[in-house]
């Protein structure tokens, strides 16, 4: 697997269709962008280095205090800073080796993390690929307590996962979280939550009946509040844990339009409420039409969908994108036979699949 961050992200130029990167089609609340606007006209102003505000507005949404709340510029920061610092901290036990526990095929920052913290990244085997009948990469909660060990210093859980699309319900999560050792910490990352409540036994920590002194959960607002341009991130947990962590990020690291942007998003329900109901909608109608082509995939419950191919994927990515259609190969994941295609618009979703049924044709038959 490759641990360059420049082969994990990054759009395809010149699509006309942009399925590749989980942004969301709807576009930001209206008033997101009204406040973003009106923050730009004072940019030759720093913006509140503490954001005040906005961890105001989090911690209110989340009902917890404000010194529970950190934010940085999107989640994947936040992990940038975490990961080095629980591996370095003082307070847990003495060890020359620390590790990051994570599913394979987890997001793939967690690696990049654990690898500029100097710790081992340790990877727990998933099931395998998606079938016509069934959905793929499957996570085992008693693997992954098998693999922590006394050096364990994080264990990391994207819920649900990207780009596999996998999810631990709400009792294998508690399950997870309370069999885990009260030294290690503690990462649920629910990047897409907004697209799985209520689903398949889905459901956020906070939902949770558990109690882990150094338990934290990871949102953005890059994902159903559609501001991945300005990046925001934020991570609620014990204050112990969030004052230093808060302490390694750089000064002034959100922009003052991110801020705006992000408040005036948490009061707009409404727009909130259309970007998830048109992303489910149409994450339904790209499965309903992958399952009419015979197309094994994983139906998760983020805003993609995980495609198995059969055969090395870099041509089928240049096939969708004769048709304008961008898509994401996973080589940075070690799938390299694999797709992530984002739920895009009803007529990207058409588009889509329409490319789909003469693209997908030629590739080998699929168990």
């Amino acid at each position: 697997m490759s641990t360059a961050s420049s082969a994990a992200v990054g759009p395809p130029p010149g699509m006309a269709v942009r399925l590749s990167s989980n942004e969301s089609p709807f576009g930001p609340s209206p008033a997101a962008i009204e406040a973003a606007q009106r923050a730009l006209a004072d940019a030759h102003r720093y913006p509140d280095d503490q954001s005040v505000a906005l961890r105001t507005a989090l911690a209110e949404h989340e009902s917890v205090d404000l010194d529970q709340v950190a934010v940085g510029t999107g989640s994947a920061a936040l992990l940038m800073d975490l990961i080095p610092h629980a591996c370095a901290d003082t307070q847990a036990p003495d060890t020359q080796n620390p590790e990051v526990v994570a599913f394979e095929r987890s997001f793939v920052v967690y690696r990049l993390a654990a690898r500029n913290a100097g710790a081992r990244y340790v990877e727990v085997p998933t099931a395998g690929p998606a079938t016509r009948e069934d959905d793929g990469y499957g996570r085992s909660v008693d693997a992954l307590l098998d693999h922590v060990t006394d050096d364990t210093r994080v264990v990391a859980v994207d819920n649900p996962g990207n780009p596999t699309g996998a999810h631990l319900t709400a009792d294998e999560l508690t399950r997870l979280i309370s069999g885990l050792p009260e030294h290690v910490t503690i990462v649920i990352d629910e990047a897409y939550h907004h697209f799985a409540s209520g689903q398949r036994g889905y459901a956020r920590v906070r939902e949770l009946s558990v109690d882990h002194p150094r338990l934290l959960t990871l949102t953005t607002f890059s994902k159903a509040y559609a501001l991945a341009g300005l990046r925001v991130g934020a991570m609620v947990g014990p204050a112990g844990l969030i004052a230093p962590v808060d302490g390694r990020r750089t000064r002034f690291n959100v922009t003052a339009t991110g801020q705006a942007a992000a408040i005036a998003s948490l009061d707009d329900v409404d727009h909130l409420q259309h970007t998830v109901t048109g992303t489910v909608e149409g994450r339904a109608r790209m499965a309903a039409g992958l399952r009419e082509l015979g197309i094994p995939f994983t139906d998760g419950l983020g805003n993609f969908l995980t495609i198995e191919l059969g055969t090395p994927s870099p041509p089928i990515v240049e096939a969708y994108a004769g048709h304008g259609v961008g898509v994401r190969p996973l080589a940075p994941y070690g799938m390299d036979e694999q797709l992530r295609v984002t739920v895009g618009t009803p007529d990207e979703v058409a588009a889509f699949l329409s490319a789909s049924q003469s693209v997908l044709a030629e590739v080998p038959a699929r168990g």
